[in-house]
């Protein structure tokens, strides 16, 4: 072998090996930067109760306007559909929303569902529903007591991101009372995510029955954005300014100047959603509105608005958590009616009780 031919392959060698580790350099860089992506979410109430057209303020025909939102949601291209008062009539609206392969099963009518439930396009995994402690209201008040409300918490596979999605309804109305158990719920939704969700990026839904902007001592506030979470329709809309103490009568009157002078189902509303990421997955609000889905259908299909909300996912360095996955499986028949003989007991002990305070009151 000349000395020539002998540089030749020795450079080529080395050639070889540098170019292997500027590829592998390159390839490693590639990987760690960032992703990103986009998320749709749907907060509605269905107002799925089961309650006969004649006493219904709109003559609404539930079965039938179950099945039109049902459609309706099914057709909105959005990637996760939770909603709130899916009771009696649940398969009517499940049987509609064939474009959502992952869903929970549902807890029942009332007395004996808690009436929320999700639908997704992606997996979703370890559902939980938990009631809240407090509330009020049973023969009055919204009668929120007369079904086990609270929420329900499932971790969805999105794109290999876990994400722990909370679709939560909390007491209705804003009596003094009622202010007392939104606060209460609030600071049980709080703690619970603290136990359960780790440091997992988090989306909390629903019907939350709050005004930011106003309502200060339900704890919203207090106790879910100070725990470092961002609420979209203030991020989008708002530039990001919470009152931790409330509007003055000025701050009050430019935002309805601004927006307009009624909230219900238009600006700051109770269908909102609320997010906070972590070190490698980032959240970020690109578009927020509320749908009138009355006017979509041409007939009163629900009591409020319906909150659409869309989110960049930015993802850098993202480690999957090493947790258990369980697929949410129906209980067996003799647990579910084992259950729902304890709810309806549960309610009957209430209603009777609630009957014998105002007798003696």
């Amino acid at each position: 072998m000349s000395k020539h031919f002998k540089i030749f392959i020795s450079a080529l060698l080395v050639f070889i090996f540098m170019f292997g580790i500027g590829t592998a350099a390159f390839a490693q860089d590639e990987s760690d930067q960032p992703t990103e992506s986009t998320l749709s979410v749907i907060s509605a109430n269905v107002a799925g109760l089961p309650i006969p057209s004649f006493l219904d303020d709109e003559g609404k025909v539930v079965p039938q306007t179950q099945k039109i939102l049902g459609q309706l949601l099914n057709e909105s291209g959005v990637d996760i559909v939770c909603v709130q008062e899916d009771f009696q009539y649940h398969t009517i609206l499940s049987n509609q929303m064939t474009n959502y392969p992952y869903k929970n099963f549902t807890y029942g009518g009332v007395p004996v569902g808690d009436g929320v439930n999700i639908f997704s396009k992606y997996p979703i995994y370890n559902v939980e529903h938990i009631a809240w402690e407090e509330f009020n209201g049973i023969l009055e008040d919204a009668n929120d007591g007369l079904t086990p409300k609270g929420f329900v918490k499932c971790t969805v596979d999105y794109n290999g991101i876990l994400i722990d999605l909370y679709n939560i309804h909390a007491d209705a109305n804003g009596a003094d009372d009622d202010i007392s158990a939104k606060r209460a719920q609030y600071e049980q939704l709080g703690k619970y995510i603290d136990e359960n969700s780790g440091d997992r990026p988090v989306l909390i839904t629903g019907d939350t029955n709050v005004y930011l902007h106003s309502q200060i001592k339900t704890g919203l506030y207090n106790e879910i954005i100070c725990r470092g979470f961002k609420d979209a329709w203030t991020e989008f809309y708002n530039d990001g300014t919470y009152y931790p103490n409330g509007v003055t009568y000025q701050q009050d009157q430019e935002l309805r100047a601004k927006f307009g002078p009624h909230e219900w189902g238009v600006w700051d509303s109770v269908e909102r959603l609320i997010y906070r990421g972590n070190s490698s997955v980032e959240f970020e609000v690109t578009g927020f509105r509320y749908d009138n889905y009355n006017e979509k259908a041409g007939q009163p299909v629900t009591d409020h608005c319906i909150m659409v909300c869309e989110l960049k996912v930015t993802s850098t360095d993202y480690v999957r958590p090493d947790i258990n996955l369980d697929v949410d499986i129906r209980r067996a028949l003799k647990n579910r009616l084992a259950y729902g003989a304890k709810m309806v007991v549960r309610c009957l002990g209430l209603i009777f009780g609630d009957l014998l305070i105002k007798i003696f009151s």
